[in-house]
């Protein structure tokens, strides 16, 4: 039996977790939070910091990383007003 690795999966799985983040910003930015934290998710074939980049791209980077914004297995993204 051969084994493969689904790629379209793991494409799925990184639009998945941009939408997710994407709508975390927008329920704190109504909420008046301008920061949050995200764990960093395994199963997406990427770093955290082409996560990030993703979802900067995504937004217009209005959502973005910045300095240190990994730490404790999270990300720690802030939302600019």
């Amino acid at each position: 039996m051969k084994i493969q690795v689904n790629k379209n999966q793991q494409a799925i799985n990184l639009k998945t977790h941009i939408g997710t983040i994407i709508t975390i910003a927008k329920q704190n930015a109504n909420a008046g939070i301008d920061r949050f934290g995200y764990p960093i998710p395994r199963d997406i074939g990427i770093s955290a910091f082409e996560l990030i980049k993703a979802v900067e791209n995504e937004t217009e980077e209005s959502v973005y990383g910045g300095y240190n914004c990994i730490f404790d297995k999270a990300i720690r993204f802030s939302i600019r007003y």
